[in-house]
């Protein structure tokens, strides 16, 4: 088809030019029939139902940032299920459109919420405890150093239990009112 077209356009641009016309008029037809078939079945109840729609879709555009007090109920595993709770009960007892744009709306809010916390940033740029490790094992990973080596090369450390009999006493000088060092009272 896109030959024959090709072919047609450098042969003769007349018959080139009704066709894209004809084509385009086709299309605009189809495109016209489908948008009113879709927006008969979203077409609002009720008023109300509109301006829901309509606040949404203005939160969703608009960079809207919640208080302080907001986002960090939002941020909690429980602000999110009540948000999700919400957009559900929209769906099934409001309108599908608004429920679709509730639940747009309730990602949106907990995205945002996160980002405004700092949970966002903790989650997708500060390093797990597993890379922590990992990071760690790397900086104390050395080779086998010199010291080690002549620690290895020295001769063993002899240790007798067995006195010799010395001739010398060891001698306790004064202990300036120190307990002894058998005492087991209060000191």
């Amino acid at each position: 088809m896109l030959i024959f077209i090709f072919i047609l356009f450098y042969t003769n641009k007349n018959i080139c030019s009704f066709l894209f016309l004809f084509f385009y008029i086709q299309i605009k037809i189809y495109i016209n029939i489908i948008m009113k078939q879709v927006l008969q079945k979203i077409k609002m109840e009720k008023q109300e139902h509109l301006i829901l729609a309509v606040l949404l879709i203005i939160y969703i555009l608009l960079d809207v940032q919640l208080p302080m007090m907001l986002t960090r109920a939002v941020d909690t595993i429980y602000g999110k299920i009540v948000l999700f709770v919400l957009a559900i009960n929209i769906f099934f007892n409001v309108n599908k459109v608004a429920g679709v744009l509730a639940f747009v709306a309730a990602y949106t809010m907990i995205d945002r919420a996160s980002k405004a916390s700092g949970t966002f940033a903790m989650t997708n740029y500060l390093p797990s405890e597993a890379k922590k490790v990992l990071d760690f094992s790397k900086f104390n990973d050395y080779p086998y150093s010199l010291e080690e080596e002549e620690v290895a090369r020295m001769a063993p450390i002899i240790q007798n239990d067995t006195s010799t009999g010395s001739s010398y006493k060891p001698i306790l000088d004064s202990l300036h009112d120190a307990a002894p060092t058998d005492y087991d009272g209060v000191v």
